[in-house]
């Protein structure tokens, strides 16, 4: 089968009609920019294929086009030496047409048709499924190996022509299998739970077991009620006992007597503890009084000691600071001295430098001088190349517009190219001295002719060729035009050609880059941003050289005239001067610390005078406040009142002590008031439950009767003996279905087991025919295929399941499993393409290199069509280039 035609409209981002060009057998190539419509395109063939033209489901809804209208495809193929073509259109006027040749088929039947040529099985109402489904292959399938439903198992089941014969000797064992699964589907789902009638059974089993455990537990009960009617009529008969109930009641009214008399002492006891808290409180409060005048007296007598103390320490104190005040005097001389010494020894050091700075600056002067000569011939030679570039006219300017002019002659010869006739020479080697190309040898490869053209074969003839005149006029005029255009640029700097222009453009940027050294000399000299200040900055660098060299002569005049004086140090050098110094300055920070230290001295022995007489009158302030404290509490009770008080109340905190203590030996003859409330609580209780318990034990007694009688009135033994017995059928019958089901299930392992033994066997072609490409790409792979024909791993050196592998290996594995498909397809006669949208993009270089030769083997046997954005990748191939053209209108053919 060959794609010769694929025609859309109204397909998604395809609002006009649009052909896929050039397909033929073999390899075809449809390289195309990222959103040209190339996965539209698959969708297209795919829906042509696949859906039904009366869908309305999601697939279909997913090829209308932005801008509305009904999707509309059309694919001409070659089948048997016939021509087909296959027509769909969906949504509002949807048509399907099937053209086999001379036949030709409409609508539903078409569809049928088409399903039977494809080998396709309807998996809903609107899609159907096979092995071609596996074949087109859509943007990100790729990776992944096709899932097989189950027209495309039927169709490689077909390829293979294999069957189950064998496994019970006759040719049926498909149809034996089946019946198997449907007898054992009445009793299990396919994941082994139990339906049908054994689940109805089982059900019935178990509602007659809980029936009957029911009717047990019923008999159980009434047994237990008559047992306990005996029991509750024997407890009624002993709770209404008049003797027990006066018994208990006198015993509550003792307790209750008791209970009373525990109560009144015990608020005797709250009335004693209360005076003895209060005797406490108060006998408390005198003690803190008397330890709070005590503690006084104690800090009046240490004051008074402190105080003593602190006079004999303030004369001392006093003494110290007057002798720091005498040492602070001296160091203060001692420091005036040597500072004196320092300024003298400062004064001989600063004429020292004086000379050495005379002499720096002579050298510093020569050295200025040295430096505007150089900057002054760097100057020079700037000017110079300045005034070379001046006379130069080809600047960068110019040669912009001379390769604008440029420019405009090579895109005129490359229009008069374009229009020229191209002819290609493929000549063997020993016949290239018999064919001349207007008299000459003609050149192997294309060649571009814009004129009339003779072509000469010895031993053959001689050839014109003339190539297409159509605007060639225009095209010339044009080119005349950029010519002359380019010639007068030239005649304005007055070269000849371009060359020569280049030559003097390259003259003009030797002198430019000989004036910015020049340039970067001067500014590197003369320390300025930019050249174009050097003459500026030189004239005032020799206004100031030449001032500072007056001033440095007028003060070596002055120098050398000045009358010879007698001074202290005039023949010391700056070594020794400073040396001089140092001591002198060492001397005077000397005697600056010493007065330091003595000030810090005298300051000390005052701050603590003053922190000593200031502590003294804190402490004759604290004494005589405690003495007034003291005074005051004299006057408002004295010590022998106080103690007087004390005993007094010491007096009734014994008396209240002696009642306690008369409280608690009256209550140690009776028990706890919490024992008899708890006796009182609990016999209350017992007749509150007594009486409680009679009413219980008659309601439970007549409830019990009433069920003895109904039961009695039921005949539960009856119920009971019925039950059993229908439990028992319903069990038989439940273990007869379990034989029946276990045997099937056996049945079904068994020749489930046997056929993946002839699975395994009946891959062996398909495996067969996948081996070879997998052996190109994968040297010494042998291939593992489960049932539902997907490959699952590959042995090298050894097994590798496929999710273990690479990207791009699971990639390259998906891509050979399809192509085997369609091989097992083209082997058996059946229709078979294969299309790629954008695969092998994860493979390495060199085994995208083996694919290409295996997809070229390949393509000798059946067409295939790769769909790509990477034109230069898949350029190797050699393929058929295909394109996208408009069109003004759908056209199928006649």
């Amino acid at each position: 089968m060959i794609l010769t035609d694929i025609q859309i409209e109204a397909v998604r981002r395809f609002a006009s009609p649009v052909r896929v060009e050039g397909l033929g057998a073999g390899l075809n190539i449809l390289a195309a920019h990222n959103e040209a419509g190339k996965s539209t395109v698959l969708m297209a063939l795919r829906a042509a294929l696949t859906l039904r033209h009366s869908s309305k489901a999601q697939p279909v809804k997913d090829l209308f086009p932005y801008g509305g209208g009904s999707p509309h495809v059309g694919v001409a193929f070659q089948w048997k030496g016939q021509s087909c073509w296959l027509e769909k259109k969906f949504g509002n006027g949807k048509l399907a047409r099937l053209d086999l040749g001379a036949e030709r088929f409409d609508g539903d039947e078409a569809e049928e048709r088409l399903q039977a040529l494809f080998e396709l099985e309807k998996t809903s109402k609107s899609e159907a499924a096979g092995l071609w489904n596996a074949l087109l292959v859509a943007q990100g399938e790729s990776f992944t190996q096709p899932p097989l439903l189950g027209g495309g198992r039927t169709s490689l089941q077909n390829c293979l022509q294999q069957s189950m014969e064998g496994v019970t000797g006759t040719a049926e064992a498909g149809a034996v299998l089946a019946l198997v699964n449907r007898q054992l589907a009445q009793y299990q789902t396919a994941t082994g739970k139990v339906t049908g009638r054994l689940r109805q059974v089982q059900e019935e089993s178990e509602k007659a077991r809980q029936q009957v455990a029911f009717l047990i537990d019923r008999r159980h009960a009434l047994e237990e009620d008559i047992k306990a009617l005996e029991q509750t009529r024997r407890m009624l008969r002993e709770s209404e006992s008049p003797e027990r109930r006066r018994q208990a009641e006198e015993e509550l009214a003792g307790l209750r007597q008791t209970r009373d008399q525990l109560r009144g002492l015990a608020a005797e006891e709250q009335v004693a503890q209360a005076c003895l808290r209060e005797a406490d409180v108060k006998l408390q409060a005198i003690q803190a009084e008397q330890e709070r005048r005590q503690a006084h007296k104690g800090e009046i007598a240490c004051l008074e000691q402190h105080l003593a103390h602190a006079q004999a320490e303030q004369v001392d104190l006093a003494r110290r600071a007057q002798v720091a005040d005498q040492n602070l005097v001296e160091a203060q001389s001692r420091l005036v001295a040597a500072t004196q010494q320092h300024r003298q020894a400062r004064a001989v050091l600063t004429r020292a430098m004086q000379r050495v700075e005379r002499a720096r600056n002579q050298q510093a002067l020569e050295q200025e001088r040295a430096v505007f000569e150089r900057a002054q011939a760097a100057y020079a030679r700037l000017e110079k190349a300045q005034a070379d570039l001046a006379i130069m006219p080809v600047d960068a300017v110019f040669m912009r517009r001379l390769a604008k002019a440029v420019q405009g002659v090579q895109q005129a010869e490359v229009r008069i190219q374009a229009q020229a006739t191209r002819f290609v020479a493929d000549v063997q080697p020993e016949a290239q001295a018999r064919v001349w190309l207007n008299g000459k040898p003609c050149p192997v490869g294309p060649q571009l002719l814009t004129s009339v053209t003779e072509l000469v074969v010895e031993g053959v003839g001689h050839f014109t060729i003339t190539p297409a005149t159509q605007q060639s006029a225009t095209l010339q005029t044009d080119l005349a035009a950029a010519q002359a255009a380019l010639d007068k640029i030239l005649q304005e700097v007055g070269c000849q050609s371009v060359e020569q222009a280049e030559h003097q453009h390259e003259a003009r940027k030797q002198a430019e880059r000989e004036v910015a050294q020049a340039g970067a000399v001067c500014m590197a000299l003369l320390s300025i941003p930019d050249a174009s200040g050097a003459a500026a900055t030189l004239a005032a660098l020799r206004l100031a050289l030449n001032e500072r060299e007056a001033l440095f002569a007028r003060q070596q005049g002055e120098q050398e005239h000045a009358p010879a004086r007698e001074e202290e140090g005039a023949g010391l050098d700056v070594q020794q001067a400073t040396h001089m110094e140092q001591n002198a300055g060492q001397q005077a920070d000397l005697a600056r610390q010493q007065e330091q230290d003595a000030l810090a001295q005298r300051h000390a022995a005052h701050t603590r005078l003053e922190q000593a007489l200031a502590q003294a009158g804190q402490q004759q302030q604290a004494l005589q406040r405690y003495q007034r404290e003291l005074m005051a509490w004299h006057t408002e009770e004295s010590d022998l009142t106080l103690l007087n008080h004390a005993v007094q109340i010491e007096q009734d905190r014994q008396q209240a002590q002696a009642e306690l203590a008369r409280i608690a030996q009256t209550r140690q003859q009776e028990a706890p008031l919490a024992v008899v409330e708890q006796g009182i609580m609990r016999r209350e209780q017992d007749m509150d439950k007594a009486r409680e318990q009679a009413k219980t034990l008659s309601m439970d007694k007549r409830e019990r009767e009433t069920r003895i009688r109904q039961a009695e009135g039921e005949g539960l033994d009856e119920q009971l003996a019925g039950a059993q017995r229908h439990a028992a059928q319903l069990q038989s019958e439940e273990a007869a279905c379990e034989r029946e089901r276990a045997a099937l299930a056996l049945l079904q392992s068994t020749l489930m087991r046997a056929e993946t033994t002839q699975t395994q066997r009946y891959l062996a072609p398909l495996v067969q025919a996948m081996q070879p490409a997998f052996s190109a790409l994968f040297h010494g792979v042998t291939l593992e295929m489960d049932t539902q024909f997907a490959l699952t791993g590959l042995t090298r050196q050894r097994a590798e399941a496929v999710q273990d592998l690479s990207d791009g290996t699971r990639e390259q594995i998906a891509v050979l499993v399809r192509l085997g498909f369609a091989e097992l397809l083209h082997k058996r006669g059946a229709p078979a393409i294969l299309v790629l949208d954008d695969a092998l993009s994860f493979s390495d270089s060199q085994r995208l290199e083996t694919l290409f030769d295996v997809l070229s083997a390949a393509a000798t046997r059946l067409q295939i069509i790769l769909l790509t954005c990477h034109a230069e990748q898949f350029a190797p191939l050699r393929g058929r280039m295909l394109s996208l053209r408009p069109m003004e209108h759908f056209m199928a053919p006649r």
